[in-house]
């Protein structure tokens, strides 16, 4: 047992990693760190929830295209709309992550940008686009669900960090 108030001879003794007892370096004081775990986790399975939405979302449209009497105007610019959409999706979450990380502002307010014509495309996809399915329906709310819940994030964490550099 190890007497608090007696200086130690242990293994990781200062004497023993080369220094002197009475000659410690002073430490930095540590910063408390501002990132958000739960936003980094919204954005991880958010990232997995993009790649099934983007698969699913193919096949119903290819069973669409197969099954539906489509306008081929209308098949051919909703299908544009999902290629469009990873365009946009896939950069939306890295900003997001590096933002986080980085505890920087700016990449996550590009985000929260980006986020806005996304929310625009799940709206067409749910109440808009030429037929609309049940799994359409699902797929979209599920969408709309993370991104709601990434934006509210976002912000909380953009007002967290700008804050902690503006009072420091």
């Amino acid at each position: 047992m190890m007497n608090l108030g007696q200086p130690s001879t242990g293994p990781l003794a200062p004497s023993a990693l080369g220094g002197q007892a009475g000659n410690q370096q002073p430490q930095k004081p540590r910063r408390r760190v501002l990132t958000s775990l739960g936003f980094q986790i919204f954005i991880f399975f958010g990232g997995w929830w993009d790649v099934a939405y983007y698969i699913l979302n193919i096949l119903v449209f290819v069973y669409k295209g197969l099954q539906l009497p489509y306008p081929n105007r209308n098949f051919s610019m909703e299908f544009c709309f999902s290629w469009l959409w990873i365009l946009i999706e896939a950069p939306r979450l890295f900003l997001a992550s590096k933002g986080n990380k980085t505890e920087r502002a700016a990449p996550i307010i590009f985000s929260t940008i980006l986020a806005m014509p996304l929310l625009a495309m799940y709206i067409y996809f749910v109440g808009f686009q030429t037929y609309v399915l049940k799994i359409d329906q699902i797929l979209n709310a599920i969408s709309i669900i993370f991104m709601g819940i990434q934006l509210l994030f976002s912000v909380l964490v953009t007002v967290r960090f700008i804050m902690a550099t503006r009072f420091t």
